[in-house]
């Protein structure tokens, strides 16, 4: 049975995706939660909290189902099949894909908020991890690890920006375009041979130390724009 705190979050998750932070009230979480007003105040002090700690547990879980899709495949250690999974993983979680996809401000997504600079080290695959990946000889030597990364991090979120641009009555299944970014991955990167299990524990180590990094500092990162003429401190009601 779910404790008081994840109902909470599950249901603001739901609401924020819905109809935004601003326009989701305390009271909206508790009744969706079915959780007093007085009990919500016993788990956080506002509803920028919640929001914070929302963010972190919506990441922490992407973050386990991601590495729990990797180990679960026996060729999960190969980097397309890490593109996949997390990806994958990403699109199952519909507050994520709302921070990504938000270009209304209602949830004020990551690439709204403070950059894409803040971003970045906290959910793409970034140099020092290719590098664990070539020393295992899953990744082409020849390959500038800098390069991959960042043209991994453009793969990651790319199609996530513009499949509602894009999208028409012709276009293919994400499925099929993300199946599609796999295989020019294997294409452009990976050796033929190499040490999956090796790159399986290099991506475990990734996740480990994402979550630990994401601990207090994620949330001030990715925190909700005020809207003009509203002041930027203090709780929302």
């Amino acid at each position: 049975m779910k404790d008081r705190r994840e109902q909470l979050l599950e249901a603001a998750a739901q609401l924020f995706v819905q109809h935004g932070v601003r326009k989701t009230s305390v009271a909206d979480v508790t009744r969706a939660a079915g959780v007093s007003k007085g009990s919500f105040y016993l788990e956080f002090s506002s509803k920028d909290a919640l929001f914070d700690e929302v963010v972190r547990h919506e990441f922490s879980a992407y973050l386990a189902d991601a590495a729990a899709r990797v180990a679960q495949d026996p060729a999960g250690g190969r980097l397309s099949r890490i593109y996949h999974h997390s990806v994958h993983a990403l699109l199952h979680r519909a507050f994520l894909r709302s921070l990504y996809t938000d270009t209304s401000g209602a949830l004020t997504g990551l690439l709204h908020g403070r950059g894409p600079g803040h971003y970045r080290p906290r959910v793409l695959l970034g140099a020092e991890f290719i590098e664990q990946m070539q020393a295992a000889g899953l990744i082409r030597a020849d390959r500038r690890p800098a390069a991959i990364s960042h043209t991994l991090s453009t793969l990651m979120v790319g199609p996530l920006l513009s499949e509602p641009l894009l999208r028409s009555e012709g276009s293919p299944p994400l499925a099929d375009t993300l199946q599609a970014i796999s295989s020019m991955i294997t294409d452009s990167y990976e050796c033929a041979s190499g040490d999956v299990e090796a790159g399986k524990r290099a991506f475990a180590a990734l996740i480990e130390a994402m979550t630990e990094a994401m601990g207090e500092d994620l949330p001030s990162v990715i925190a909700p724009r005020p809207a003009p003429g509203e002041p930027t401190g203090g709780g929302h009601r």
